[in-house]
C-alpha cells in the first residue's frame, strides 16, 4: 500500500519577497544612479566602517570606507 500525502490550499503559507538585489557596481554607475535622487537616510554600521545611503526611490548604496574627508565651506559673517 502506498500512502499519499494530501495538502490543502487553505493550509499553505504564502511568503512575499521584495525585489531588492545587491549588485557590485562601478563607482561611476553608482554616481549616475544617485543623480537627481534625494537622500532619505544614512546609516552607519559601527565597527565595520560601512555607510549605507538610502535614496528616495527605495534603493540604497553601501560604502565601505577606509578614510573619509569633508570639505566645509567657510561662511562669511
Amino acid at each position: 500500500m502506498e500512502q499519499v500525502k494530501q495538502t490543502h490550499t487553505k493550509n499553505k503559507i504564502k511568503v512575499g519577497y521584495t525585489h531588492i538585489k545587491r549588485i557590485k557596481m562601478e563607482i561611476q554607475l553608482i554616481a549616475l544612479h544617485m543623480l537627481d535622487k534625494t537622500i532619505d537616510n544614512v546609516d552607519i554600521v559601527h565597527g565595520e566602517d560601512t555607510m549605507v545611503i538610502h535614496l528616495d526611490d527605495g534603493s540604497s548604496v553601501e560604502l565601505i570606507i577606509d578614510s573619509a574627508y569633508m570639505n566645509i565651506q567657510d561662511l562669511d559673517d
